[in-house]
């Protein structure tokens, strides 16, 4: 699943792992999202395909990251991080665009 992160600073990938553990603590009930990689305000994360409407509430619940107030929103899903990097990254993310 790739989403996108608005904020008015750059956010460290640390920062945005400790809200979406937050975020999953207070939702529970899914099993736990893994955050594959954040880079310029996009993020992907995996989880199972049982889980993406759980996972994408818990993204729309993240109203900060460390002290800053976000928009999170959903941008897509697909079935497997290659596709969701071709479909709506592209070279935008440099750190998995080759997984």
């Amino acid at each position: 699943m790739v989403f996108q992160i608005e904020s008015g600073e750059d956010l460290e990938m640390s920062e945005v792992i400790g809200a979406l553990r937050e975020a999953f603590h207070h939702l529970g009930e899914v099993s736990r999202p893994w955050l594959m990689s954040f880079e310029g305000g996009l993020g992907v994360v995996r989880c199972s395909h049982l889980d993406k409407e759980r996972v994408i509430q818990l993204l729309n619940a993240i109203r900060t990251v460390g002290s800053r107030e976000v928009r999170v929103s959903s941008i897509g899903t697909t079935g497997t991080i290659r596709k969701a990097l071709k479909k709506y990254v592209g070279p935008h993310m440099s750190r998995l665009k080759s997984a």
